[in-house]
């Protein structure tokens, strides 16, 4: 081609463009981005070197990571004059990157390997591995916190843990008769949540009062008061049964027996969790509808005096504070048969879980901007909870019953101190108490494991790009021996609440803002540290002053969000999804694993196999061997074990297997309770 050049050189590469020749594209101004890249010296170089298609493709991207590209137009000298100093500052950005990963990775090359599930061996040898992986992270625990992005997270984990304490503190204090209350549990949530931010090895978990340990309280209870025994004394010898046991499961790295606890174990205990919930919340306001009844207008008329002063009115489990008429007329009992009560009730329950329902689902919409819906739909709870209680206060004229609360660092119960001695004071201590102690402290203990253990199981699963570690062994032997705490104050057990520690994390994670249109965006990092939880913890520890205002909060406020706990928790229960799907044609299964890769007469039966399970949980939950539904729970293993003689390997793997990865879509951000499966 001797033509072609006015010059002779050698020519090495042969660039062909091809297009159609009405076209908007000017080919001009491609083929001078093909000398542009020839002329720099890197990408020439790597031209030269190149064996493929691939090594072309890598050297233009190197190219442009080290470009500024300017958008056609006119640009004098004097504009041009920044892009200097723009590329210097890229450039030291880039260094400063660079050096961090490399002193990240230095530093996770000096750690020894880290598999916590996995058997060392030797004793405590699981409890070893957690501190030595998390100890060197201790200071930078501190440090990864001063960021806006940590702040505004604590103060969103402040209001969900605070309405979570109080719901449950005042539903604790309704099945205790008060022996357990709001303030109880304010101040075990602050005490228990300072311990495990500065002492854990995985600090983005969240410690409250769950509904398995609830449900657990309440059983305790029930035999107590039948049986004649103390209820705040026998708590005391299971909280020492625990600690024993919790030191004998980590000794021998028991915690590697999570794994047993599969997803066919984890939904029937969820959904145990969330029914009863929902039951829970009817049951209440089918008493107050039974406690003031809707009637005829003479009817009040008539029996108002009467069963308004009835000194000797009792409602089962009920708790009431006193109510004034006057300020010269107070009553001990609240009153009975009152006009519109439960009307106003159904409406502060319903009006709750709509509100925080609608919020919840506001997050996904289309209105305002993401971070605005965002911060709706993460506060949806509080935000309806102080709307239906502002709604409540401005209706003065009509009774509810509200929570009780006493004033500052006072117990619910004027009965009992801050300090619950083992040895009953109203009741002679009999020794095989004890006895029986260890029984329930190994139920409660079975409990607490699983919450424990699976909630760190979903913190710690790899797409979330967690770097620190987790706390399987150490947190299971921090939290039990904090039980022991909580039992001589006299206040509720506290445990790992997944889902608030769910919503914790996704506060904390940090996303790519660079992906291309319609590509997903992708996690970057997770903002570990501790300073959060400690800053969460301390305000509920503050939020005991704030009794004036929490006495405002009528209980019909708490059902409706416990209401909203039972029905959202349903999202990620599977067996949910697949009863559905008995009314559904097989053409309308979804484009899930379970309902295309497994017959439908498999997965509807092995659906079945799971509802009697449940069906049987809550009928032992309703005997009077109520307090033995953690062994059944704990039978439910040996179960699935044998159901590899139903269903194949494959079958299950679908079945009983992992959704798989997080999906984060700029458009539709995951539900907290889709992300979980225990409703906590």
């Amino acid at each position: 081609m001797p033509n072609m050049m006015e010059v002779p050189i050698p020519v090495r590469f042969f660039f062909i463009l091809l297009g159609p020749i009405n076209s908007d594209l000017d080919y001009h101004e491609i083929g001078r981005s093909v000398s542009t890249l020839m002329s720099n010296t890197s990408f020439h170089t790597a031209a030269y070197k190149a064996e493929d298609r691939r090594d072309l493709l890598r050297a233009i991207n190197e190219f442009l990571d080290d470009s500024i590209v300017l958008p056609p137009g006119d640009w004098d000298r004097k504009s041009l004059l920044p892009v200097d100093d723009i590329k210097k500052k890229y450039d030291d950005i880039r260094k400063r990157k660079m050096s961090k990963k490399k002193t990240t990775l230095s530093l996770e090359e000096k750690l020894p390997q880290y598999e916590p599930l996995q058997r060392s061996g030797r004793l405590f040898g699981g409890l070893v591995s957690d501190v030595k992986h998390r100890l060197p992270w201790y200071l930078s625990d501190f440090r990864d916190a001063l960021n806006g992005q940590c702040l505004a997270t604590a103060i969103f984990i402040y209001f969900a843990a605070l309405s979570g304490a109080v719901t449950f503190g005042g539903l604790l204090g309704d099945k205790t008769s008060n022996l357990i209350g709001v303030s109880e549990t304010l101040v075990a949530t602050c005490a228990t949540g300072v311990l495990f931010s500065l002492l854990s090895g995985q600090p983005l978990v969240i410690i409250g009062v769950t509904g398995p340990v609830l449900l657990f309280d309440e059983l305790l209870y029930a035999f107590c008061k039948e049986n004649d025994i103390e209820f705040l004394a026998i708590r005391v010898w299971i909280g020492m049964w625990i600690a024993v046991l919790a030191t004998l499961v980590v000794a021998f790295e028991g915690s590697a027996l999570v794994r047993f606890f599969t997803r066919f174990t984890q939904e029937i205990f969820a959904s145990l969790i969330s029914l009863l919930y929902i039951y829970e919340s009817f049951y209440k306001l089918y008493m107050i509808f039974v406690t003031h009844p809707l009637l005829s207008g003479n009817a009040y008329c008539d029996n108002s005096t009467s069963d308004f002063t009835g000194a000797n009115y009792s409602l089962a489990n009920y708790s009431f504070s006193n109510w004034t008429m006057e300020d010269d007329f107070i009553l001990d009992v609240p009153p009975m048969r009152q006009p519109n009560t439960a009307l106003l009730s159904l409406i502060l329950m319903f009006s709750t879980f709509f509100l925080a329902d609608f919020l919840r689902k506001f997050r996904n919409s289309s209105f305002l901007g993401r971070n605005a819906r965002r911060a709706l739909g993460d506060f949806g709870i509080p935000i309806a909870i102080i709307l239906v209680v502002t709604v409540d206060f401005f209706i003065p004229n009509t009774y509810s019953q509200k929570l009780q609360v006493p004033n500052g660092l006072s117990t619910s119960n004027e009965t009992r101190g801050w300090i619950i001695s083992p040895v009953s004071s109203t009741h002679p201590f009999v020794w095989w108490h004890i006895f029986v102690a260890a029984i329930g402290a190994l139920l409660v203990f079975i409990l607490m494991f699983l919450e424990i253990e699976i909630c760190e199981l979903i913190l710690s699963k790899k797409e979330r790009k967690l770097q620190k570690g987790s706390g399987f062994h150490l947190d299971l032997l921090l939290i039990c021996y904090m039980e022991l705490g909580c039992a001589f104050i006299g206040a509720p057990w506290m445990c790992a609440a997944t889902v608030r520690s769910v919503s914790h994390l996704a506060s904390l994670t940090v996303m790519s803002r660079t992906h291309a249109p319609g590509e997903s965006p992708h996690i970057i990092g997770v903002k570990e540290q501790r300073v959060t939880n400690l800053l969460v913890s301390l305000l509920v520890g503050l939020s005991v002053f704030m009794s004036p205002l929490l006495r405002e909060v009528p209980v019909a406020v708490l059902f409706g969000v416990f209401l909203y706990m039972g029905i959202t928790s349903m999202i990620g229960i599977q067996l949910f999804e697949r009863i559905i799907l008995f009314f559904k044609p097989t053409k309308h299964f979804p484009s899930v694993p379970y309902a295309q890769k497994v017959k439908a007469t498999k997965m509807h039966l092995y659906t079945v196999i799971q509802v009697v399970c449940l069906i049987l949980l809550w009928a032992v939950k309703s005997s009077s061997l109520a307090l033995a539904f953690p062994f059944v729970l704990l039978l439910m293993i040996p179960l699935r074990l044998q159901l590899k003689y139903l269903f194949t390997e494959k079958e299950l793997e679908c079945l009983d297997g992992d959704d798989g990865g997080l999906q984060s879509d700029e458009e539709d951000d995951p539900d907290f309770y889709q992300q979980t499966i225990l409703p906590s």
